[in-house]
């Protein structure tokens, strides 16, 4: 997400993101899988923090659905774009 989360479905969809894209990052660190956007680090663990702080955590399923919109953007052919 490119602009600032403002109201709480916002900050919920890019606290999501963020977490899924740390356990893809987690799992490419590990060797388990290959390819996908690139993930600012950094960048994802700041908005958990910001978010924690606003009581917003992660949903239980946040990296199954993230796993899946990522999935079905490159069965767009659609290019990813950097995550968090």
């Amino acid at each position: 997400m490119a602009t600032e989360p403002v109201t709480i479905a916002e900050w919920q969809q890019a606290v999501d993101a963020a977490y899924g894209a740390l356990a893809l990052d987690a799992a490419r660190k590990y060797g388990l899988v290959t390819g996908g956007p690139t993930i600012h680090v950094s960048r994802c663990h700041e908005l958990l923090r910001r978010a924690r702080r606003r009581g917003i955590v992660p949903a239980l399923d946040a990296i199954e659905r993230f796993t899946a919109a990522l999935m079905a953007t490159r069965q767009e052919g659609t290019d990813a774009r950097p995550a968090c």
